[in-house]
């Protein structure tokens, strides 16, 4: 496995680090790493023995590859000599709603850019991430790319143009689930359970509920059918589900996050 650089030091870049690792892909000596003006890439070090870089001179040293992992706010203030010491490299972005073309006009002397969309499940290798490129990869540069994303879970490649979408259904997705259990679990709460008995229900019901998901092939709705009997108690919560607009409420989550990062990508 070539070098890899992670601009970044986070919890999306620390979770990449770890599955690298634990995929046997790198070895520590294989990483470095440069973070803000936080201890996010120390604290990344001694978690995982990956080397700390505190130039970007002494980040790129050797360097094969370059993973772009800071916030995307933090993008445009990148250090310019990045984009010198870069030349002939491999970039690989997880910004999100950063387009290539804009990566690519920064890092102008890089052998190739790609984009990539992981999500925060990858933090436990059950994650699933997109990605895409300026031009082919070479057989090399998809093997790398494919590497670093494959020990957070299954890689799909995209073209570009189906990026925010993705961003919406699959980056932004935990946070939208999250959000559901949390609610879950505060109904559950005002049904008279503590909170410890909500989450044992909520959370052995919802991972029940994949599991069993996964292990039949069935679709979503022919569960949903068999578990709903007429004038039942699961009927009355679908009744009043449908009532208050749940799957429209679904899809406007969708398209608000979509049109966000449609938004990100024009700034």
């Amino acid at each position: 496995m070539p070098k890899l650089a992670f601009i970044g030091s986070g919890r999306m870049a620390g979770a990449m680090v770890q599955g690298l690792l634990r995929s046997g892909a790198c070895a520590p000596a294989d990483i470095t790493v440069i973070g803000g003006n936080d201890s996010t890439a120390v604290d990344l070090s001694k978690a995982t023995g990956v080397r700390v870089a505190s130039t970007p001179a002494e980040l790129l040293a050797g360097a094969d590859a370059i993973v772009l992992a800071c916030k995307p706010q933090q993008f445009a203030d990148l250090d310019k000599s990045y984009a010198t010491l870069a030349q002939g490299k491999l970039v690989l972005s997880i910004l999100a709603g950063t387009r290539l073309a804009t990566i690519g006009t920064f890092f102008a002397s890089a052998r190739n850019v790609a984009r990539a969309m992981p999500n925060t499940p990858g933090a436990v290798g059950q994650g699933i991430s997109a990605r895409c490129s300026a031009t082919p990869l070479a057989a090399a540069d998809a093997k790398i790319v494919d590497a670093i994303l494959s020990g957070l879970g299954p890689v799909l490649e995209f073209p570009e143009s189906m990026f925010d979408a993705v961003t919406a259904v699959s980056g932004s997705g935990p946070g939208f689930f999250f959000e559901y259990v949390a609610a879950y679990e505060q109904a559950s709460v005002a049904l008279g359970f503590s909170p410890e008995q909500a989450k044992l229900l909520v959370r052995q019901t919802f991972s029940g509920s994949l599991a069993l998901l996964a292990a039949t092939g069935e679709t979503p709705e022919n569960l949903r059918i068999q578990v709903t009997s007429p004038g039942g108690t699961t009927k009355a919560g679908l009744d009043a589900m449908e009532a208050g607009k749940f799957r429209d409420i679904v899809a406007s989550a969708l398209i608000a996050a979509k049109q966000r990062g449609e938004e990100l990508g024009k700034k």
